[in-house]
């Protein structure tokens, strides 16, 4: 029986090959979207769900309450240093703790040498965390000279040999260099869990690189920090004993006052809308998720709406086959569930679609959380049962009211031909216009943010960006015998060093004038950074690193320093940085920082920075030459430090890199939007006029045995669809060009402005895909031979 029900609904599927490829293609993007949504949801639901409950119910994050002096009031996931092995002395009730903090250094093994990513713990970490091993032991974290890595690592460096007891050497800043012995390889660490690393040390080498003194309190290199409490229920009252810690951290930070510490459970969820600054990961916002859960069910529904008008054009072209069936003794069941399995292999072929289209897509919206997670991610289980789920819902609402239609007429009224189908309403009309103008929106964005990429490229820096090579250091030692290797090379016109460079390290710090305190940014600087950036000194002088005081006090400010902070003559005027005094001895030009943070040009503080923190050297030289000079640098490299990697990197990729990769994400993503949007719209615009041409079949026959031609019949027809598309594409050319201008000025300072030309273009672009849709389902009817029409009328 069940055979007899799959060869007719394959047979009538695929006698109707347009109405099943177009519906497939709208529902299999729809149902793509679907999945996109739920595997956000599940990082969210599954956010560090590997760990045992019984065992970290015990273990509590703190997070410190802040007071700014704009009034806001942040929470950020990391404590001082210091705090956790003061208080556990201190505190009864706090059995032991652990800090997790990143830092970064090289690894080297035989001839594999990288820069890595690196996070440092308390010796603790395993005994409070679970983290299962494929090699190894635990216990073994116990020593400071062991190093824990991932089994992607353990394999980049050692291939299939056991790395457990391996020697691996490590570099730092400020020259320190040690090496360390695989204590043990963890099995892959899921994506969605707070305590992401892919190699991990002890906490002490953290400590000792970077020369931390422990008793200061005002150093801003703060850990987030876990607590493992004796009784969980005593939290509140643990906490509360923390104020006593307050007063002196306020005392040696006074740009940041802390109000409160507070202990958080560790399964506690925080995203970034509510927690600031941490070193853990955090779960995707709840905002923009509840917001794209919702409209991937919205375009869901859509799509069903769509299939379901389809389904009843089918239908009313199968009333008598119906009428027949129910003659011989088919029951009204069997009828729905003829239909009923039709609309299922319809939505199982979507699937197909779907998830092929899924994978496609959700790169580049994991993109957009900066979360590399997919599909193969998920548990098994859990994707099987929610796309068993999803199939079955989406089948019952597609397919419920055009089977019960079908199965509803008597047999009498089919046989005799006198069953209707209702034609088109304004609730289908407004829903096609909605659609194609959501499809005219989305086309716009896309085109403007290509657009946007180009007009980037083109923006004036203010400085010689398209000239400079940024290059990775670990200290003065590397600065010198670098400068001094690089004399000779004709390619290099100027070397310079700094903390960090402009459009990536620079860092927001108050300062004060007097009585008056204002927002900046500010970044260490070494010999020759500006000259070989190119940013001009307009007053003043530069700095004199070989003079004392200069090192200590002197500092550099932009214009947009002077203008904000009213001064007439800024030379040799007294501010307040990191609570010390400093002398303004220059002033640069402005430059643009980054495309994201402010229109205006920001005012900027530049310092002698530590010669220990030398971490970037700037070489300038001809654009022609850029990437020949980078292979020469790296050249000298490996003869001066052969057993280091190498890292270097364009400024202009500094500056524009993650711009570059965001409108490349959103291009992919508007460019899914458009092509959803397109099939959602033909396929709705489709059924409408497959349920017009179905009603007025009769009229169709009648009009053209008077004379009427088949441009008559299909200008008639169309009348009201060209109505339709008409004012949908001035809908979405109004909100497309509100909608994207929008979204532009949320993601960038700098953004391309948007244009009347490219809104045309897409507007008449999505009118003549609606209008030839229409027009060859009309057609295919008025073609018909009227003799026909009027016989099975």
């Amino acid at each position: 029986m069940l055979k007899n029900y799959l060869l007719v609904a394959v047979r009538s599927l695929l006698k109707n090959k347009s109405y099943v490829i177009i519906n497939a293609l709208g529902l299999g993007v729809s149902l793509a979207c679907c999945l996109a949504a739920y595997l956000f949801v599940a990082f969210n639901v599954e956010f560090d769900n590997f760990h045992d409950d019984a065992k970290v119910s015990h273990i509590f994050k703190i997070h410190t309450h802040m007071l700014e002096k704009d009034g806001s009031t942040p929470i950020d996931f990391q404590a001082p240093i210091m705090l956790a092995p003061v208080a556990s002395g201190e505190i009864a009730g706090i059995e032991r703790y652990t800090r997790f903090i990143h830092g970064n250094g090289s690894m080297r093994y035989g001839d594999k040498a990288f820069n890595e990513s690196l996070s440092f713990a308390d010796s603790t970490f395993f005994d409070l965390f679970d983290f299962p091993l494929i090699a190894g032991n635990t216990k073994s974290f116990k020593e400071k000279n062991s190093i824990f890595l991932t089994e992607e690592l353990a394999k980049k460096y050692f291939g299939d040999e056991d790395p457990v007891g391996k020697t691996v050497t490590l570099n730092f800043v400020n020259n320190y260099e040690m090496d360390a012995i695989v204590g043990g390889v963890l099995k892959k660490i899921p994506e969605n869990n707070t305590l992401g690393f892919a190699m991990l040390m002890r906490f002490e080498v953290y400590i000792d690189y970077n020369k931390l003194n422990l008793d200061d309190w005002s150093d801003w290199r703060n850990p987030a920090t876990f607590l493992e409490l004796s009784a969980p229920e005593n939290a509140t009252r643990i906490a509360a004993q923390f104020k006593k810690y307050i007063p002196h951290r306020n005392e040696v930070r006074t740009d940041v006052v802390v109000t409160s510490y507070t202990l958080e459970p560790f399964k506690k969820k925080f995203t970034g809308d509510e927690v600031r600054y941490g070193w853990a990961r955090l779960p995707i916002p709840r905002a923009p998720l509840i917001i794209f859960s919702s409209m991937a069910l919205l375009i869901l529904l859509i799509a069903c709406f769509n299939l379901t008008n389809t389904s009843i054009a089918m239908t009313a072209r199968r009333l008598k086959e119906v009428g027949v069936r129910k003659t011989i003794g088919a029951a009204r069941k069997q009828i729905i569930f003829q239909f009923l399995l039709e609309t299922l292999l319809t939505i199982l072929l979507s699937l197909a679609v779907g998830l092929m289209m899924a994978q496609l897509i959700l790169p580049a919206f994991t993109a957009m959380w900066q979360i590399p997670y997919g599909l193969g991610d998920l548990g098994g289980t859990n994707l099987f049962i929610m796309l068993l789920v999803l199939v079955f819902a989406t089948a019952t609402v597609a397919g419920i009211y055009p089977a019960l239609l079908s199965s509803n007429f008597k047999p009498t009224t089919l046989l005799k031909g006198t069953a209707k189908i209702k034609g088109t309403n304004a609730l289908t009309r407004s829903l096609v216009a909605a659609q194609f103008a959501l499809s005219v929106v989305v086309l716009i964005a896309g085109v403007i943010f290509i657009q946007n990429t180009k007009y980037q490229e083109s923006i004036r820096f203010g400085y010689d960006k398209d000239q400079i090579i940024a290059v990775s250091l670990q200290g003065e030692r590397d600065f010198e015998a670098m400068e001094k290797a690089l004399v000779s090379n004709p390619k290099v016109l100027s070397v310079g060093v700094a903390d960090g460079t402009i459009g990536r390290n620079p860092y927001a710090t108050p300062i004060r004038i007097d009585t008056a305190q204002y927002d900046v940014q500010a970044m260490g600087v070494g010999k020759n950074y500006f000259e070989t950036m190119g940013l001009n000194i307009v007053q003043g002088r530069n700095l004199n690193l070989e003079n004392a005081s200069d090192v200590k006090e002197g500092v550099i400010v932009n214009r947009a320093f002077v203008e904000r902070t009213g001064m007439k003559d800024p030379i040799d005027q007294v501010i307040f940085l990191h609570n010390g005094k400093c002398f303004i001895v220059g002033v640069i030009e402005n430059h643009i920082d980054n495309l994201y943070r402010a229109k205006t040009a920001e005012p900027f503080v530049f310092y002698a920075a530590g010669k220990e923190q030398y971490i970037t050297m700037v070489v300038k030289t001809e654009h022609a030459d850029l990437l020949a000079t980078q292979k020469s640098l790296e050249a000298t490299w490996k003869e001066l430090f052969p057993t280091r990697p190498f890292e270097s990197q364009l400024q202009e990729d500094v500056v524009l890199g993650n711009s570059r990769d965001l409108n490349k994400n959103l291009e992919k993503i508007f460019i899914f939007l458009t092509i959803l949007g397109g099939l959602l719209s033909a396929s709705g615009i489709f059924a409408l006029a497959s349920l017009n041409v179905a009603k007025r079949t009769k009229e169709i026959g009648i009009r053209k045995s008077l004379g009427a031609s088949v441009s008559n019949v299909v200008g008639l027809l169309n009348r009201e669809f060209v109505v339709v598309l008409s004012v949908a594409v001035v809908l979405g050319s109004v909100g497309g060009y509100y909608a994207t201008n929008a979204l532009l000025g949320t993601l960038y300072a700098y953004h391309v402005p948007v244009g009347l030309v490219p809104i045309a273009g897409c507007a008449v672009f999505i009118f003549l895909v609606g209008f030839f849709t229409t027009s060859s389902t009309i057609m295919k009817a008025a073609k018909t031979n009227p003799v026909e029409t009027l016989r099975s009328e």
